[in-house]
């Protein structure tokens, strides 16, 4: 049955009608109609069949044979359409090349694509190594009309054409810097002429088609064919001959002289409103078309209304549109555009392995894919922008097409613009070369985001163009390399340090942001960068790496290069703690912290991590994620470590145990029951616990062969806490790849907790003084005004909001104020406490990597480094805004020095403002956190260490608030205090520079 079905997949039909036929048609009508005119001369329809057949009978004698392919020189003039339809009628493809608009090297490269050492040619030109045969020669040579065996060779070669016969082979750009050849079928060419759908170019005869598209276009072809074949007339023009109403050029307006212009048809870029607006009248109709040459000139056809969407419209009969996601299974509403049906072309030439890649298979139907995004709504389909327009700039997602080119657009004077990611810098070229760089950089600035704002900026009059008409930005980037042009961001400032070790901290920027050292200055600030905690832990990491000390708090207070440069600090001896194995080493107070909690609750401060994936395509088992972890167990020492609260001591062992389970499954039933079963096992085993020593950590696979595998785990704080679970996931992938000898030095926890001992004895006295001086306002401090529940019936639940808030919003905003992301967020949650606890004063804790503590390589540890950051907020309400953020900033940076020590806090509330209240809320921001999923899907559940848990964590563009709380307070209270948060966070966003925090408050009324 399966060869039955491959033989039919691959059969060949006979070509029913091609182009050819129905030209002929239009020629036996109408013999004296016009085909075409240019420059003042015209050619008939009965013209260009009888040279036509001369010319196809010409090549035949010159050794050229039908299904060959055949390279065509040739430039705008009936020429050109005379040779097409003669290589046509030999039932050849043509493989066209511009001779005005391609260099020599180009030329020369599609030929030995072709791999033909015959190259017909309608000009009088000649090309080392190769036999020209000249359509001049032919016509004057060959003067006698066809005799009737002549005729009848041709029509025997046209009825022994095939649907998949090639039409004509065009070459575009490819990424290697060879034209890549597509291959174009008659059969999807005759299909493309007949349709007559709303928006299809329909021609009748009379009707005046302007064609200035090179030859070499598939456009062109997709013009020549819908003319011809239906009667029409082509008004050949040259390109210097045309006005260009593209739509980088819509600030264009259409004269009177143009009122006899019925229908514009536009492809290759999005029209822009303004375009749509000028051009578009009663009489008048603009459409938008779609279409890869990949598929046959064009898909979609959609007439542009003034103020109405712009969208690819209607489809070409027989084919679809599709958006699918990044595997290329499921449907989306936004996602790549993947093309089947008649319009596909066979392939590449010579390129078989590119052809796999872009076509493909699905549900047993060939798909084109075309890097092309779109998304889909009410109107229609709307395109996003090319795959590879979309880019990352400063941390955040651009699209050169629809944002920074428009924006280049919007200022008076500029006639054409293009941007595009080069060596990690956003470069931008505008034209004509006599607009103000300089008032055009400040006009950016003051409007749109800085990160639409090019790092290098250049003016030229005219723009290097493909011969396709779009702009070379193969040769902008030259033109970069070829100029030793400053930043427009940053100049150099005679006022700044020219240190030695200046370049040091340059290259560090450089390396910590992705950016080219070369953009970066004295004067480069680390927040407008986009720089937040974690960056900042990278940075005083790789600069401990060339043995100069900074901490994270001065990072942000000093903020550029320069400053920063200054304050470093050099590093003799840096030299990590190694602990000896079977020896007590005294806890660290965040690990006495989370212990006495957990021996309190005995659910507290444990982590269920669960990671599900695919497995169809790769070889990761039950067995290699068990070998996997052994590994990770022999490498991380905190995983061989006992702790004993009792004693107040941890100590590091040179053996381990492994808790693991493996559990296969016949069917996705038994592979959910299983997931949930053991799951709700491992909590009540929790639950029953009591007493010291913690639980070990227990791990559990979950097999579907051949389908998906899921690991899960339960594991106490104490061993893994958010930022190592990031480095986990991170080695446990370069293990099952392979790559385990790239693995980064381990960095023992132990050994970080004998350093944090001899740190703490050193500096007690100035530790003790700083918790009772920040506790002093702590009497001020008063319980949340929240609603319980009259009979609690969960021990904790959950409330979670997508909220309104924009990621992209939330860092400009946070840049444009000079201080991290994470300071809005928690003057936000300050505010909010504020109105629920009727006191100025508040108070959270908020959770924190540890990875600021001075200590080498600390980003590497694995274990509970981090802590919980005792935050007091004093409310001001008239104080400005941006005041108050950088009054939490410093607070915060303070406060975090001393974090490590934070159950000093308590002893000192204890012992001097003995009362029942203790720190109701965490904020728990997971916004920049290094957790980088792969092919996992990972869930995370844990109860709340505090009875009020609000986690951030970025969803899609938004930022999504998910509270977890103590079943004692009510739910719908909860809700609102949730929703209180985010209109407060929403409202700092949205903050002008002259705000004061009353207008927060009355915002929450």
């Amino acid at each position: 049955m399966a060869i039955v079905e491959a033989e039919s997949h691959h059969a060949d039909p006979p070509l029913q009608t091609c182009v050819l036929d129905l030209i002929d048609q239009q020629a036996d009508q109408d013999p004296d109609g016009i085909v075409a005119d240019f420059q003042g001369n015209s050619l008939t329809y009965s013209q260009l069949r009888d040279a036509s057949i001369r010319v196809a009978l010409a090549l035949k004698k010159r050794g050229f044979k039908p299904r060959d392919h055949i390279p065509l020189l040739t430039s705008m003039g009936p020429g050109m359409l005379v040779a097409v339809l003669g290589i046509l009628r030999l039932g050849a493809c043509y493989c066209p090349m511009d001779f005005n608009a391609w260099s020599s090297s180009r030329v020369l490269a599609t030929l030995e694509a072709v791999q033909s050492k015959m190259v017909f040619s309608t000009v009088d030109t000649t090309i080392s190594g190769y036999d020209m045969v000249h359509m001049a020669d032919i016509l004057r040579l060959d003067a006698l009309a066809a005799t009737i065996s002549e005729r009848a060779v041709l029509a025997e070669i046209r009825k022994d054409m095939k649907v998949s016969d090639l039409i004509y082979i065009i070459f575009t750009s490819g990424t290697t810097g060879k034209p890549k050849g597509v291959m174009v079928s008659h059969g999807s060419a005759a299909h493309l002429v007949q349709q007559n759908f709303p928006g299809a170019m329909t021609v009748h005869p009379g009707t005046r088609v302007l064609l200035f598209f090179s030859v070499a276009f598939d456009g062109c072809a997709g013009v020549v064919f819908s003319t011809i074949c239906h009667g029409g007339t082509l008004a050949m023009a040259l390109p210097a001959d045309v006005l260009d109403v593209a739509p980088t050029c819509s600030t264009l307006v259409p004269s009177p002289r143009f009122d006899g212009v019925r229908e514009i048809y536009m492809g290759g870029e999005a029209p822009t409103a303004a375009l749509i607006d000028a051009w578009a009248t009663p009489t008048r109709k603009i459409y938008n078309s779609y279409g890869p040459t990949e598929c046959t000139t064009a898909v979609s056809v959609a007439e542009m209304s003034l103020g109405g969407p712009i969208i690819l419209g209607n489809i070409v009969s027989g084919v679809e549109l599709v958006l699918l996601d990044d595997t290329l299974e499921n449907e989306v509403d936004e996602g790549e555009i993947c093309i089947r049906g008649p319009c596909l072309a066979i392939g590449y030439l010579n390129n078989e392995k590119l052809t796999q890649e872009k076509f493909f298979m699905r549900n047993g139907i060939r798909h084109y894919r075309t890097g092309d995004l779109a998304r889909r709504d009410k109107y229609g389909l709307h395109f996003v922008a090319r795959v590879d327009r979309l880019v990352k700039n400063r941390g955040f997602l651009v699209n050169l097409e629809t944002e920074v080119e428009p924006a280049l657009r919007s200022f008076p004077g500029v006639n054409r613009a293009a941007a595009f990611m080069h060596q990690g810098a956003l470069v931008a070229f505008i034209s004509p070369a006599d607009v103000d760089t300089d008032k055009l950089q400040s006009h950016l600035r003051e409007r749109y985001d800085k990160f639409l704002v090019p790092d290098l900026l250049f003016a030229l009059q005219d723009f290097p163009l493909t011969s396709n008409g779009k702009v070379d930005t193969k040769g902008l980037k030259e033109l970069v390399l070829a100029t030793n042009a400053n930043t427009i961001t940053d100049i150099d400032n005679p006022n700044v340090s020219n240190s030695a070790t200046l370049p040091v901290v340059a290259e560090t920027f450089a390396v910590v942001f992705d950016r080219p050292v070369s953009q970066i200055t004295p004067t480069t600030s680390f927040v407008r960068l986009g720089g937040h905690s974690l960056r900042a832990v990278k940075l005083a990491s790789f600069l401990r790496q060339h043995k100069f000390k900074v901490s994270v708090a001065d990072i942000f207070l000093l903020d550029t290069v320069s400053a920063i440069d200054q304050a470093l600090v050099s590093i003799k001896d840096d030299a990590v703690f190694k602990p000896t194995h079977g020896t007590g080493i005294p806890l660290t107070d965040h690990q006495t912290e989370i212990l006495r909690e957990t021996s309190e609750s005995p659910t507290s401060n444990y982590l269920f991590h669960s990671l599900t994936r695919d497995i169809t395509s790769d070889n990761v088992s039950g067995e290699t994620l068990r070998k996997a972890w052994e590994l990770l167990f022999t490498r991380h020492s905190v995983f061989r470590t006992a702790f004993d609260l009792h004693l107040g001591t941890q100590t590091v062992h040179n053996t381990f145990t492994l808790n693991w389970t493996d559990i296969r499954v016949s069917n996705e039933e038994e592979f959910t029951a299983a997931s949930e079963s053991e799951q709700q096992r491992m909590w009540s085993r929790l639950r029953l616990q009591k007493g010291s020593p913690i639980l070990e950590p227990q791990f559990w696979v979950i097999e579907l062969p051949g389908e998906k595998i899921q690991l899960s785990w339960t594991m106490h704080h104490i061993y893994l806490d958010a930022f190592s679970f990031g480095n986990i996931l991170a080695e446990l992938e370069m293990i099952l790849r392979g790559d385990e000898n790239q693995l980064p030095p381990a960095v023992s926890l132990a050994g970080l907790a004998q350093f944090l001992q001899q740190k703490k004895r050193e500096n007690l006295e100035e530790i003790q003084k700083f918790w009772r001086d920040y506790a002093l306002p702590w009497p001020k401090l008063k319980t949340l005004n929240l609603p319980f529940e009259r009979t609690p019936s969960v021990s904790w639940s959950t409330w979670e909001s997508d909220s309104v808030v924009k990621k992209l919003s939330l860092d400009e905003f946070s840049q444009g104020r000079g201080i991290s992301s994470a300071m809005v967020i928690y003057t936000a949650w300050g505010l909010t406490l504020s109105k629920y606890s009727a006191s100025d004063t508040v108070a959270m804790k908020a959770s924190v990597s540890g990875r600021t503590i001075d200590y080498p390589s600390i980003d590497n540890i694995v274990g509970g480094v981090n802590g919980r950051c005792p935050l007091i907020l004093q409310v001001d309400r008239n104080e400005l805004i941006s005041d108050a953020l950088t009054n939490v900033q410093r607070n915060f940076h303070k406060v975090n020095n001393y974090q490590w020590t934070y159950p000093e806090l308590r002893r000192t509330v204890g012992v001097e403002y003995y009362n029942s209240y203790w720190l109701e809320s965490q904020v728990v921001i997971l916004l920049d956190m290094p957790v980088k999923p792969g092919p996992w899907k990972v869930v995370e559940v844990q109860k709340p260490p505090a009875p009020l848990v609000v986690g951030v964590v970025q969803k899609g563009d938004g930022v999504n608030i998910r509270i977890e709380f103590d079943g004692k307070f009510s739910s719908q209270g909860v809700e609102q205090l949730g929703e209180a948060f985010i209109t407060v966070l929403k409202a700092l966003i949205e903050s002008t520079p002259e705000a004061r925090v009353r207008d927060m408050a009355k915002v929450l009324g």
